[in-house]
């Protein structure tokens, strides 16, 4: 399994970098890093964006949902009403999870091409590209690709803090007010819901600020990068469903 995906998913993305630094940034591994993480990303927006999508339509259904399980105590309606619903919305509680599973092998590759350190590996390069013999890997003129940056794992934490406050935004007073009762208790559904949102707001950061900053400055600077383009692109997607133009 390993072996199948090494030559599918990491070597095709390992050699891509390869050729970034051989053609396109002139030696510099910091650049490469940005431009292959950019490549990869564009690749994969297709599929991103189906999820994102369909993350924020399923926060707009939230509730609708509770209001049909208050309307409809059987359950064979509930299903009804929710299937009916989602149908209004164009969407299904699985097709956002299905989107995330499928990008997952490449996300991984792309990020243990920059774990497994800076060094050249010859077996790994496809016979029709060059080994790169000239490898410029201090980034800027300030920050060493190859070794640890808190300056970089700092800015890792806060882009996926920002990432993760835009998929979970925080609901205001108001909102809450209008669509349950404050006097009903959350279910344990919904209070596993809140937790998580919290997790992935505050917990994941701090998480990978740590181990950015325990890797190296190639890894932290693949999740700047990461993250901004994942940023930029809930951003967009966000303003064009507010005008219902997707």
């Amino acid at each position: 399994m390993s072996g199948l995906w090494n030559t599918i998913f990491y070597q095709p993305i390992y050699n891509i970098l390869i050729l970034a630094i051989n053609n396109l940034t002139f030696g510099d591994v910091g650049f490469a890093i940005i431009l292959v993480t950019i490549i990869v990303k564009l690749a994969l927006s297709p599929l991103t964006r189906k999820s994102i999508k369909s993350q924020i339509l399923m926060k707009r259904m939230e509730p609708e949902i509770k209001q049909i399980k208050k309307d409809f105590p059987n359950k064979e309606e509930q299903a009804k009403k929710t299937f009916e619903l989602y149908k209004k919305y164009g969407t299904n509680p699985f097709s956002g999870c299905l989107v995330v599973l499928l990008q997952l092998p490449v996300i991984f590759a792309l990020y243990f091409v920059f774990y497994r350190g800076l060094a050249i590996d010859p077996s790994k390069i496809y016979s029709f590209i060059s080994t790169p013999t000239n490898l410029h890997t201090n980034f800027l003129g300030l920050i060493e690709m190859g070794q640890r940056s808190m300056i970089l794992a700092f800015f890792a934490g806060l882009t996926q803090f920002i990432q993760g406050y835009l998929a979970t935004p925080i609901k205001s007073k108001l909102e809450i007010v209008g669509q349950v009762d404050l006097n009903t208790p959350k279910t344990f559904q919904e209070q596993l819901s809140d937790s998580m949102q919290m997790n992935v707001r505050y917990i994941l950061p701090i998480f990978i600020t740590f181990i950015a900053w325990q890797i190296s400055a190639a890894v932290a600077l693949y999740w700047i990068t990461s993250n901004t383009f994942t940023i930029v692109q809930e951003w967009y997607i966000r303003k064009q469903l507010a005008k219902n133009a997707i």
